[in-house]
């Protein structure tokens, strides 16, 4: 099985070797006018190969993964196996304005439409997008990953942020021991990347919390969980989330905050940064593409 890395998961390439995986060469280059041009550089004929992207904000991520895979299906290969570790466009699941249409859905088509073998995700955003998938789709969730790495001083109580998270922060908690409570916040979104947390349902006065969200974008969601936390008294708060987009100053703004710890997964590049740990998805994702 040979790997190949859009650019937009080309960060992960270094974690994938430590696991000796054989690492797919490709040259890629801009013509005068702006257009793009993809070139394998070995041989792929007959063999099956796994294409690793992200599908970004910009569309250039989205044509590349398009592009690569038909290089490998033109060049022979048996089996194409595409790895999305962040599905972009996600939030965009459904119009909610006059006007509007469901661009999420439209890339999940396109995606389709390339007939890989098989599509792995890493913890879609929308139930909508995960339903639109059809066929050999298997979705990981960065979960264990998050439990493996407080396990050793597990929470008193996970937090949902919003009621929408409520059965992913269920299944967390059943990963661990021993068994912590769960909360969960009321919030109201205004307008797009605007949160506003209402109320919070749960005991957590003097308690060791984790808030546990999928994704961080501007991180005015998880702000005004922290906030809402903290006036009810906890005694520690932990962040934790699968894809790390970190827009803007959110590093900046989520580290002022009383907040011990953020766990993040490299989904997405991660700059160093107080109080962030990066945790790897390569052995997830090799472990699902062994058992595929």
């Amino acid at each position: 099985m040979k790997l190949f890395f859009a650019d937009s998961a080309k960060h992960l390439i270094q974690n994938f070797k430590k696991y000796k995986c054989e690492i797919g060469q490709y040259e890629s280059s801009v013509f005068a006018d702006g257009e793009r041009s993809y070139r394998l550089k070995e041989e792929v004929n007959g063999e099956w190969v796994t294409l690793i992207g992200s599908v970004l904000p910009d569309p250039k991520s989205l044509f590349e993964i398009i592009a690569l895979h038909r290089l490998a299906l033109e060049n022979g290969s048996r089996k194409i196996t595409l790895v999305v570790p962040y599905l972009g466009y996600a939030r965009q699941d459904r119009p909610t304005r006059p006007g509007e249409g469901s661009i999420g859905i439209m890339v999940t088509e396109l995606l389709q439409k390339m007939n890989s073998s098989r599509i792995i995700l890493i913890d879609v955003h929308s139930d909508l997008i995960r339903k639109a998938f059809r066929g050999l789709v298997i979705e990981l969730s960065a979960l264990p990953l998050i439990a493996h790495a407080i396990g050793k001083h597990p929470p008193n109580v996970i937090v949902s942020p919003d009621a929408g998270f409520v059965s992913r922060a269920e299944k967390l908690q059943k990963l661990l021991k021993p068994k912590p409570s769960l909360a969960v916040i009321e919030k109201v979104r205004p307008k797009p990347n605007v949160a506003i947390a209402k109320r919070l349902h749960g005991d957590i006065k003097g308690k060791h919390v984790l808030i546990v969200d999928d994704i961080i974008d501007t991180g005015g969601t998880l702000s005004e969980a922290v906030k809402l936390v903290s006036q009810n008294g906890a005694k520690s708060i932990h962040l934790a989330a699968t894809h790390g987009i970190f827009s803007g100053q959110a590093r900046e703004r989520l580290s002022r905050l009383p907040v011990e710890r953020i766990w993040i997964t490299n989904t997405l590049p991660q700059a160093q940064f107080p109080k962030i740990h990066t945790l790897d998805i390569a052995p997830l994702v090799l472990d699902a593409l062994t058992r595929t």
